[in-house]
Order: C-alpha cells, then structure tokens, then sequence
C-alpha cells in the first residue's frame, strides 16, 4: 500500500488549481469526466512529482458532494486521502469487515486498470482505495 494523494471537492477547479499553483503547479489531468462518480477530476502535482492533490468537481447531479459543499459555506474542502493498493479486491473486504462503509461501490476511474472505491469509517473519515497509479 502507497499513499497516493489527497482529494479535495470543489465548486470550480480552475479557482482551486490557480489557489494551489505555488505548491501544485504541474497539471497531469485536467477535468476529466468520471461518469461512475459524476464528477470531473483534475490532478496536479508539485514539480518534483513526489505529492499530487486531486480536485473533485461533482457535477449538477452529484447532490451528495454538490451538498456537502452548499453546507460547508465554503468552495474548496478536504474530501479524502488515498491510497494505491496492491491487491485491491482484498483490501475491500478487509476494510468491509472492519466496519468501514462502502461510498461508492468499486469502479473504473480512467480506465480498466484503476479501479477505485470510497469507504468511510466515522473514527476515519473518507479513504479511496485505487488499483494502478493515476
């Protein structure tokens, strides 16, 4: 297991990758649809390549995220840390059993070989688990 990045929802990626461009300022995706989550993603990453930030832009139709940031007051909040995994079916049962709850049930980020997860746990909050680098 690897830390890989940590996730930030976002009413406008274009603010949030200008806010972050001192720390952030290398783009490795841009606003890429992930119609399992209904959300565009933007990566960026510092210019040594060793840290990546992902914005998580819902679309209209994403009520649970677009709410989250409504209630928050603000356009920019920590979502969640991931981790890249290496067995990725057997880290999903270990964390099921332990009490973690499925978000989104396991999907195809970008394509077959990064298949990703949302899991929370109230003493924990939100962790994504991935297959494969981004």
């Amino acid at each position: 297991m690897r830390f890989s990045h940590i996730g930030y929802v976002v009413g406008d990626s274009d603010a949030t990758a200008v806010a972050v461009k001192p720390f952030f300022p290398v783009i490795v995706r841009y606003k890429e649809y992930v119609a399992a989550q209904k959300v565009l993603i933007t990566l960026l990453e510092t210019v040594e390549g060793r840290s990546q930030i992902e914005l998580v832009e819902p679309l209209e139709n994403n009520l649970p995220l677009r709410e989250l940031l409504a209630k928050s007051g603000k356009s920019s909040l920590p979502y969640h840390i991931c981790f890249e995994v290496d067995d990725f079916d057997e880290q999903f049962k270990v964390m099921k059993s332990a009490g973690w709850i499925v978000l989104t049930r396991p999907f195809n980020a970008f394509d077959s070989n990064h298949r990703s997860s949302h899991l929370y746990h109230p003493d924990a909050g939100v962790i994504e688990i991935m297959s494969g680098p981004l």
